[in-house]
């Protein structure tokens, strides 16, 4: 059955298998599956897209400067597990290149799913992150072995870098506007907090 063309309470009520998601029709909306439940999101604000623009415009070129491995932005799953199926989209993730079969466009091509934890995950906080979601998405990450993540809080202007530490996420920074982002997995990029909010 086309979720797309599903209702939003059905959708939600069917499980969905591996399998069907291997079938699924490319959806260019946010969603996540959870222990196979179809999670769809609202359409982030137009804000909220452009600060996820701007990390992905200062972390890009430094990556492909540096040979280091791919950077991607949202909609795209992260697949934590199959049985029972569960998903992740953040806002924009890094992945070392030591983790790829290659480098450059060919990786992506070859990329039908990922599977990969990525070194680096950030998140964007929406309206629609309350504490539970966000502990949600950050316990699954740290389940993966993802290495650290952003949480970007648009309300408060700041940046909370957390590093995976003995497999719980430790708060390796808490930045605001005039301080600058500082990263265990990329630590030659620099990016500063105003650079994100301008």
């Amino acid at each position: 059955m086309d979720l797309i063309s599903m209702p939003t309470t059905e959708a939600a009520k069917k499980k969905i298998s591996f399998e069907d998601y291997l079938l699924m029709p490319e959806i260019n909306h946010p969603y996540e599956i959870i222990d196979g439940e179809f999670m769809p999101s609202p359409a982030p604000l137009p804000v909220h897209q452009r600060i996820a623009l701007k990390i992905v415009m200062a972390l890009n070129p430094h990556v492909e400067a540096e040979d280091l491995g791919i950077v991607l932005f949202a909609p795209v799953d992260i697949i934590l597990q199959r049985h029972p199926l569960r998903t992740r989209q953040p806002d924009v993730l890094f992945i070392h290149k030591d983790k790829l079969s290659g480098t450059g466009f060919d990786v992506i091509e070859e990329l039908q799913m990922l599977e990969i934890a990525p070194d680096l995950v950030i998140e964007v906080l929406s309206s629609s992150d309350t504490e539970k979601v966000l502990s949600g998405k950050l316990s699954d990450y740290q389940q993966i072995g993802i290495k650290e993540c952003w949480v970007v809080s648009r309300e408060s202007r700041s940046v909370e870098v957390l590093q995976l530490m003995q497999k719980q996420f430790q708060r390796l920074g808490h930045v605001g506007l005039g301080e600058t982002i500082r990263s265990k997995v990329l630590p030659d990029f620099r990016l500063t907090v105003n650079a994100i909010f301008t």
